[in-house]
Formats: C-alpha cells, structure tokens, sequence
C-alpha cells in the first residue's frame, strides 16, 4: 500500500475511533490531590503530618473506590465500560455503546489487491493455508493480498448457486498486522485445536478498488477468530460455530 492508502488507512482508524463515545469522568485525583495539599499546608505539627498524610491517603483511596462503585450503580456510566478480548492480531472489544453496523461490500470485483495464491504468499512472506473441509470446498474463487499495519491475505469462496453472494471468506493476517472489533453483537470464547478463539460478529477494515477503505464485512453472518503463531485467522461465514470450527481445524 503507497503512502496516501497508509494516511487513508489511518484517518479511517481515527474516524471509527472518535466515533466511538467515551463518558466524561470527574478529575477525582486532582480534587484530592489539591485538598491534602490544602490540609498539608495548613497543619502546624510538622512532626505529625507524615502520619496523617498517610491517613487521609488511605482515606482518600476508599472514597474514589466508594466514588467508582457508585458510578458504575450508574447505568450510562456501567454501559460504557469497555472489556477487551485480544485473539492474535485482533482486539475484541466488549461493551461501550453500540457502534453505527458495518455495511456489506459492493459486489465482488470491487476488492482490491487481487492476485495469486503463489504471489499472495511471496508477497505475504508466510504460507498461505487452504481449508480441506468441506471436501467439494476447492480452490477459492478470489485471491487478495493487501497491507493493513502488516500483510493481510483474503481468500473468497462465491456461492455457487447465487454467484454475486460470497459464501466464505478466510482473512489470514500476518505479523505487525493489528484490528478491533468494537462492541460486536455477538462475543463467545471458544476453541479452535485446542487454542484460544473467539466467535464473534462484525466488519473488519478493507481496502477497495481505487484504493479506499472501509470497515465492512463479505459474508453476512458470524466471524470466527484465532491465532497460530504469528498468523491470525478470521472466518466469515454463515455456517453455524461447529461447521465454522471444522474448517479451521482443517487448514493445510
């Protein structure tokens, strides 16, 4: 990707990011740190101060943590907090306010990057892997290779009986690469061999033809996220989380 794709790239990221709502929150340690200075001052028994310092410390922390349990009493506030789920090269972000959905590609052709199984690995500098099940699955349909932080390797499966629908798309993300998911519908931990994954719902940020980029998604339906090695997988598929794990299980 040349520079003006890097400098869009990051725009994106910043425009998702400040679309996302954050509370505002009190300067609770200034407040107390500007009144044991105030009382610090004040005090003429300078032989005791070291003492009630500590006292009013110690005081001052059970009061933020009495402040904190009743802000968190407060719906608004307790719907804002945010747990976050990391899986390889993707952070899962949980909670927080339900962001504006991801919106599905244009059709197919319109994905940038296309290329070969061969060049995408060359490019990629890791082996490309290919799910064996299905067995009548076959080679993919669409080969992409595009730079997001780090390699990135799109593979895309078409229904074969509405040939404009993708049926499967295997994202696999090689290091430096980095993506969250903020606040998906959907968040259950599970395994793939064994490992760590997530399954999951949302878009992930791709490029398009002409070089721009959105965060959206190829397949309506569920994600699957795991990792082996430096290499993270993202399945997207409508299959349900059983069938989604024997693919995964099955790269080669």
């Amino acid at each position: 990707m040349n520079r003006g794709a890097d400098d869009r790239w990051e725009e994106r990221v910043r425009s998702l990011a400040q679309a996302f709502p954050y509370p505002q929150t009190p300067d609770v340690a200034g407040e107390v740190r500007a009144r044991l200075l105030r009382e610090g001052r004040s005090s003429a028994a300078s032989q005791q101060l070291g003492p009630r310092l500590r006292q009013r410390l110690a005081l001052a922390g059970l009061l933020v943590a009495m402040l904190l349990a009743g802000l968190l009493a407060v719906p608004e506030v307790r719907a804002a907090v945010v747990r976050a789920l990391r899986i390889g090269a993707i952070r899962i972000l949980e909670g927080g306010t339900t962001p504006t959905p991801g919106t599905p590609l244009p059709p197919f052709p319109e994905l940038a990057g296309e290329t070969t199984l061969a060049e995408a690995e060359r490019h990629a500098g890791f082996r490309v892997r290919l799910p064996t099940h299905p067995p009548d699955l076959g080679n993919p349909d669409g080969v992409y290779f595009q730079e997001m932080g780090g390699p990135v390797v799109v593979l895309v499966w078409m229904d074969q009986e509405r040939p404009e629908q993708v049926q499967l798309a295997l994202h696999q993300l090689g290091p430096g690469t980095f993506a969250d998911k903020v606040q998906p519908p959907v968040v259950q931990e599970t395994e793939v061999g064994g490992k760590p994954a997530a399954w999951t719902e949302g878009p992930y940020l791709l490029e398009m033809r002409g070089g721009t980029l959105d965060a959206a998604h190829l397949v309506t339906g569920q994600v699957l996220v795991w990792a082996e090695g430096e290499v993270t997988y993202r399945l997207e598929s409508d299959l349900d989380l059983d069938e989604a794990v024997r693919i995964a299980e099955s790269l080669q």
